[in-house]
């Protein structure tokens, strides 16, 4: 039996992500077509799988991003938001148009955490 490892099961969700949402971007949809409902079913179980995906990697860029504003000393939540939208903006609209899914529910709570962890720290002074 040939059990795939953690990273490549990481890597072959990731690129079915990115190739996802490049046909929703070239498309117009916001929303997953029925073509891929089978691939995603496949993949990530369901719906709501692909979905905490995409708000995992939503999350991550914004969190990493908010954190280098913070250690740059401009660390303004507002902005950060602003500038991971205009950088992945078809994974924002993706997002924003499954904002009711209960599948986001649950990483909007665990990623709002995270980001109020991270904006109680105190930024480093520079060398």
């Amino acid at each position: 039996m040939n059990i795939p490892s953690r990273s490549a099961v990481v890597r072959r969700r990731r690129a079915l992500a990115r190739t996802v949402l490049h046909d929703l971007a070239e498309t117009g949809h916001t929303t997953v077509p029925p073509w891929w409902e089978a691939e995603i079913e496949r993949e990530f179980g369901g719906l709501g799988g692909f979905l905490a995906e995409l708000s995992r990697q939503w999350w991550t860029a914004y969190a990493a991003h908010l954190d280098a504003l913070i250690e740059l000393g401009a660390g303004d939540p507002c902005q950060a938001w602003a500038d991971v939208t205009e950088r992945l903006p078809q994974l924002r609209a993706v997002l924003d148009a499954h904002a009711g899914e209960p599948a986001l529910a649950e990483a909007e709570r665990r990623h709002g955490d995270v980001l109020r962890w991270i904006l109680r720290r105190e930024p480093r002074q520079a060398a």
